[in-house]
């Protein structure tokens, strides 16, 4: 039963910070290599992205 309590736990806050980094890194190596129609794409995917992880982390926390 404790095994089940520690996967909930990582998946609720472990999985969201993780894909936090990811992200950060990600855009951060794209941004300095694009164009400015490209730079105009990451910052809308991103803008799409962080509404989404707040949604997921906001409903894995109180699920």
């Amino acid at each position: 039963m404790s095994i089940r309590i520690i996967l909930r736990a990582m998946i609720k806050f472990i999985l969201p910070i993780v894909i936090f980094l990811v992200a950060v890194y990600g855009i951060s190596y794209f941004w300095t290599n694009s164009s400015l129609k490209g730079k105009k794409m990451i910052a809308l995917g991103s803008i799409t992205a962080l509404i989404i992880g707040i949604s997921l982390t906001i409903f894995f926390i109180f699920d």
